[in-house]
């Protein structure tokens, strides 16, 4: 597999630190949502990770991860537990998203009766899509290596759609993207 070109903004170097989880609880757990109809109605469990990357620069990048209750239906396990979405913010990175969004839909996608497992993930090196990309892919093999997550669907706002566009086009886990008011220079897939 070719290695994706990088975003516009690569002429210089990544910042000698990367972004780190936010200290403010209120960006890991919403304050306060109502329920879907038929959604569960105790709030999902929430995990503050760091997960490690393994590219030229290594280290680990930050994410919360959003888990369904277990499913009601043994019998029948759906195919909902075998998939996960990530979601990717902007050039800035973070985990919330434009408006926290992304707090309450993670919230949300892991209340449903099926639950999904959501991933705020936030970058090490915000709007440098060679190592967004990395950071994508370690969190899908995290994701297949913790919680045998096969499939995933990743979501992406603005400069977001450039990793989500790369990794989407080239990995075969990847079974849905959604972006909105994207970023495509210099994407393939």
């Amino acid at each position: 597999m070719p290695e994706p070109k990088t975003s516009l903004s690569t002429t210089s170097p990544p910042p000698s630190s990367p972004h780190r989880l936010p200290s403010d609880p209120s960006l890991i757990r919403p304050q306060k949502l109502s329920p879907l109809p038929g959604a569960n109605k105790a709030p999902p469990s929430t995990e503050s990770l760091t997960i490690k990357v393994n590219d030229d620069l290594n280290g680990a990048v930050p994410g919360v991860l959003h888990l369904p209750h277990t499913s009601t239906n043994t019998q029948n396990p759906s195919s909902h537990s075998r998939t996960a979405a990530i979601l990717l913010s902007g050039v800035g990175g973070g985990l919330v998203g434009p408006s926290s969004i992304y707090l309450g839909l993670a919230t949300k996608l892991a209340s449903l009766r099926d639950g999904i497992p959501a991933l705020r993930l936030d970058y090490r090196y915000p709007a440098r899509n060679k190592y967004c990309v990395a950071d994508v892919h370690a969190a899908m093999n995290y994701l297949e290596n913790t919680h045998s997550v096969t499939r995933f669907v990743l979501v992406g706002w603005s400069f977001g759609g450039a990793p989500v566009f790369t990794v989407g086009g080239s990995d075969p886990r990847v079974v849905g993207c959604a972006t909105v008011a994207s970023q495509t220079a210099e994407t393939e897939g």
